[in-house]
């Protein structure tokens, strides 16, 4: 009877935490403003230039200079995740998202341990890559292959004025996914493991000028994450009970 009790609290515990809860997930669409995000030297600014979600909203996050930058600390941290935004691609040579991991709390605490970026830039660094500015970049900064790449696998999308949407999936197996509009444009599988709890958007740096938008921004734990926290509390109920046998 004591089992039963432990486990159901286990899986209690384990369902509550599912990515459906608001607990776990991040989304910003920007018709409340702009505060949920922390703004850098130079600061993403509020438009209702621009607007994809929702349908019938009005407002955006908009950059307009390279320097631009702005992050969100999550208040908590995932190892496997979908990191999702939708870009509105101007005239802007450099905007982008980034999935940022520290060995502190968020962004700046610690030393910087991984960034996974997708989004539109204007150079690559990866070995082996040419630029091709007809497609879009990503970029991963810790692992075997590290550096900025284009997004060019079968069938990816080209570059074109107006709204794309961008995902990157962090899965098992220190796998990483790049989609943009929903076709898996490049894939590794030899990043380094870290957890992530810090996003953002921006270069930060450089004079250049250009706008750009960002909308309907979503970040949410995939159940891997969900999986190893119900193993890690089942363990500790097998625990319990063998201290109580």
């Amino acid at each position: 009877m004591k089992q039963t009790i432990v486990l159901a609290c286990v899986l209690a515990l384990a369902v509550a935490c599912q990515p459906a809860s608001a607990q776990f997930n991040f989304t910003d669409d920007f018709e409340a403003g702009i505060g949920a995000w922390t703004q850098g030297g130079n600061p993403f600014v509020l438009s209702n230039a621009q607007n994809i979600i929702p349908a019938g909203g009005q407002y955006s996050a908009q950059l307009d200079y390279s320097a631009d930058f702005m992050y969100h600390n999550l208040g908590w941290e995932a190892d496997q995740f979908r990191f999702t935004f939708y870009l509105y691609d101007g005239d802007a040579t450099r905007n982008f998202g980034m999935a940022r991991s520290y060995s502190g709390a968020g962004y700046g605490d610690g030393t910087l341990q991984q960034i996974f970026a997708i989004g539109k830039y204007n150079s690559v660094t990866m070995p082996g890559e040419v630029y091709d500015a007809t497609k879009y970049q990503a970029r991963i900064v810790a692992g075997g292959t590290v550096g900025w790449f284009n997004l060019n696998g079968a069938g990816s999308p080209d570059r074109s004025a107006g709204w794309h949407k961008f995902d990157i999936l962090r899965t098992g197996g220190n796998i990483v996914n790049f989609y943009v509009d929903d076709v898996l444009s490049r894939s590794f599988s030899d990043t380094t493991f870290f957890t992530v709890e810090t996003l953002a958007f921006g270069l930060g740096t450089g004079t250049s000028t250009g706008n750009s938008w960002v909308d309907g921004v979503m970040f949410v734990p995939e159940p891997g994450s969900l999986l190893a926290l119900g193993a890690g509390l089942a363990s500790m109920a097998g625990l319990i009970r063998r201290r109580r046998a």
